[in-house]
């Protein structure tokens, strides 16, 4: 026995009481439980829902009794506060804490909630000085970056807002902004020599501060011989820019150390923006093409609705003319009509399936399929129906029909027109603004402001 069964088996009694309460041979929910266990017997402990449902039940009555037990013990050890004289302050940087004490005072009979703010814990004026001097002899390792040395410098410089992990915070400031700015960066050009800039930093620790300064020798950047050459193109432009000011049109320096210099315009080519038109103009014929299809299907079978009734008082009328069924639809396939209709269509295709072989039932109902409109498949199935049982009364059934069908078409008029006259409601406003200008302008232009 696994150690799981052995656990449960306390509780495993008091599942199949619960479960004898619960579970009904004849319920439905149970039967449909019992073939779900049967089609995962393979791999099912259970072997019915009586026997599944008590392992249920015991397992939850297990989760229950455990659970209530480790609460029952963490109350009995956490519940009462514990007395203390000490309260531990945060440490250096962790910022201030918040907490609520409860406080007994002797004889009084209730126990008070303080609130405490404690600030986190202060450094001594010999830790203040020894971390400024640190700051100090860590200084150039900090802010070098790239460069070689403090003498040497020639691409910018890192300058962060502390030290020291966060201990002491930084302030950093320049006497030459044009060369070095308050970030480290190197934002002008230094002379081929080397420029002294001064640096202060403002070191600050709690409420104390102190200023260490440096100074560093800026030299140019190292650049490659095409950074060179486009330094001077640089400074070229920037001289005849200046010299040029107040005319019309810059005039572009044609060469430079003897070298001939030709400028060119980028021209922005449309290849981009016709290759976006292209894409979009393919979708919108893709969706256009769907939409056009959706839409013929919609027109054909609003047409195949309206002329529902009128193909049965036709047929109707030529079976009590004597006509068989197939007769009359070879009747009505060879009658010419001024406007050609959806229906004569399917039904000269009726008439070529008959005379192709195609038994005469399964023309009909083929028939009403293709129409893909509920009345005609009904009305193609009570035409193979009777094809096979006897016409007789078949007139009559095809009045009820038509009588049915022209009940749909007078209702999906009414519903054409109501939206026909949504659509015109827009022009109709339009037309109306028009009106109102007409009106009202010539009122308006007789003032005189």
């Amino acid at each position: 026995m696994r150690y799981e069964e052995k656990m449960m088996q306390p509780f495993y009694k008091i599942g199949k009481w619960i479960a004898s309460k619960m579970v009904k041979k004849e319920d439905v929910k149970y039967q449909k439980l019992e073939q779900t266990l049967q089609f995962v017997e393979n791999s099912a402990k259970e072997k019915d829902a009586f026997e599944f449902t008590a392992r249920r039940i015991a397992k939850v009555m297990m989760i229950l009794f455990w659970g209530t037990g480790l609460c029952f013990l963490v109350a009995v050890f956490t519940g009462e506060a514990k007395e203390i004289t000490f309260l531990a302050r945060p440490s250096y940087g962790q910022g201030s804490m918040e907490t609520d004490l409860e406080v007994q005072v002797e004889g009084e009979g209730e126990a008070q909630k303080i609130p405490i703010l404690l600030q986190e814990r202060q450094y001594s004026d010999q830790q203040i000085d020894e971390f400024f001097q640190q700051a100090i002899e860590d200084l150039e390792s900090v802010i070098l970056g790239e460069n070689i040395s403090m003498q040497e410098v020639r691409s910018s410089l890192e300058f962060p807002s502390s030290v020291l992990d966060g201990k002491v915070k930084a302030d950093w400031f320049t006497d030459d902004l044009g060369l070095i700015d308050e970030k480290g960066n190197l934002v002008g050009e230094p002379t081929e020599g080397g420029t002294q800039v001064q640096i202060t930093v403002n070191f600050s620790c709690q409420d104390r501060e102190m200023d260490y300064r440096f100074s560093v020798c800026v030299f140019p950047p190292v650049r490659s011989e095409e950074e060179k050459q486009q330094k001077q193109i640089q400074e070229l432009l920037q001289s005849e820019e200046q010299k040029r000011a107040q005319e019309e049109q810059l005039r572009l320096p044609g060469e430079i150390e003897g070298k001939k210099l030709e400028w060119k315009k980028e021209k922005e080519s449309p290849v981009q923006m016709i290759a976006v038109l292209v894409v979009i103009t393919a979708l919108c014929i893709w969706m256009l093409e769907e939409e056009r299809l959706q839409a013929a299907v919609k027109k054909k079978q609003t047409a195949l609705t309206m002329e529902y009734a009128s193909f049965l008082y036709k047929l109707m009328a030529l079976l009590r003319a004597g006509l068989t069924i197939r007769g009359a639809f070879e009747r009505l396939a060879q009658s010419r009509q001024v406007r050609e209709h959806y229906i004569d269509e399917e039904i000269r295709r009726c008439c070529n399936e008959m005379k192709s072989g195609v038994p005469e039932a399964q023309a009909y109902e083929n028939f009403g399929r293709r129409c893909q409109l509920p009345e005609y498949i009904k009305m193609g199935t009570i035409l193979a129906q009777n094809l096979r049982k006897g016409s007789d009364g078949l007139a009559d059934l095809l009045e009820a029909e038509a009588l049915r069908g022209m009940e749909e078409r007078h209702q999906l008029a009414r519903k054409l027109g109501e939206q026909a006259g949504t659509k015109l409601l827009f022009p109709m406003m339009l037309m109306f603004g028009v009106v109102l200008i007409i009106l009202m302008a010539p009122a308006l232009m007789s003032f005189s402001f």
